[in-house]
């Protein structure tokens, strides 16, 4: 079992020494979840936030802690993790069960949901309107399609200065034990809940399929956990795609996980090309 007063001293010091924030041991809030899972985390500033994210991201090897931002403390992470559903109740079982799953399978699932919600309301189709409406709900989920109508190269896209909140409220920098950012939404499911999302009633977005989806991006994208506030999402984006072709069906794929973002088109032409991907679900 690790020393969890050690390692909120280590954090303190080492964050004093090396990124120059006035971080005193008794800074560091721990927190431990009903399932034994410890969270560790102190304020930042939001204009150095993002710069201790990634000194500490940077460490995982020797830490073995994931670092994400989050307006929530460890403690309240830990409180509202409480209870019971699908939303609650994280645990390193759950992550074992999720990462048994193959991602891609994951996304097929999650797409052939989302166009039956899309065209269960023309079906069976009354009149030729219907039928036209139902083709061109399947061209919205084809990539080869969206692909057609995307330009040469992304839009540049500008980061939200600010990640969320009142920028006068400092932000928490959480650290979590786990391999990967991706892991999270089943150590702590309300860290990403989604209950409103749009897909099929006989198919939920649920925690499991964030760590699928969140790690299929990882691997081919290199998309990692920078922040997460409940329904409020934003990853960090090593290798975005950048031809038509690859962006299409990044554009697809986050369509799919949250339709609030607009349709494919507006996605591939902007934030699929950008090395930052926010996600919204109100």
């Amino acid at each position: 079992m690790r020393n969890h007063a050690a390692i909120a001293a280590m954090l303190a010091e080492e964050s004093r020494r090396h990124l120059q924030l006035s971080v005193r041991d008794t800074d560091v809030d721990v927190a431990v979840s009903a399932s034994g899972i410890a969270l560790y985390g102190f304020p930042v500033e939001h204009a150095a936030v993002r710069h201790a994210w990634e000194w500490w991201r940077d460490r995982h090897d020797r830490t073995r802690l994931v670092p994400f931002v989050s307006g929530q403390s460890p403690t309240l992470v830990a409180e509202r993790d409480g209870g019971g559903g699908p939303w609650s109740g994280g645990s390193r079982e759950l992550l074992a069960s999720a990462l048994r799953a193959v991602p891609a399978d994951v996304v097929a699932e999650l797409k052939a949901a989302r166009l039956r919600e899309m065209i269960d309301i023309h079906v069976p189709p009354r009149d030729e309107a219907d039928r036209r409406e139902i083709a061109e709900y399947e061209l919205l989920l084809s990539p080869e399609a969206v692909a057609a109508e995307l330009s040469a190269a992304p839009r540049e896209t500008t980061p939200a200065a600010s990640l969320a909140g009142d920028e006068e409220e400092p932000l928490w920098l959480v650290l979590v034990e786990a391999e990967a950012g991706y892991e999270l939404p089943a150590l702590f499911p309300r860290l990403v809940s989604t209950p409103n999302w749009s897909g099929h009633p006989d198919r939920e977005l649920l925690p499991a399929d964030h760590v699928a989806v969140l790690r299929h991006w990882h691997e081919r994208y290199g998309a990692e956990f920078l922040f997460a506030d409940s329904a409020n999402l934003r990853l960090v984006v090593a290798r975005p795609p950048r031809t038509p072709e690859e962006r299409a069906e990044a554009a697809v794929e986050q369509y799919i996980y949250c339709p609030d973002l607009g349709d494919p088109e507006l996605i591939g032409n902007g934030q699929a090309g950008s090395t930052e991907w926010a996600f919204w679900w109100d």
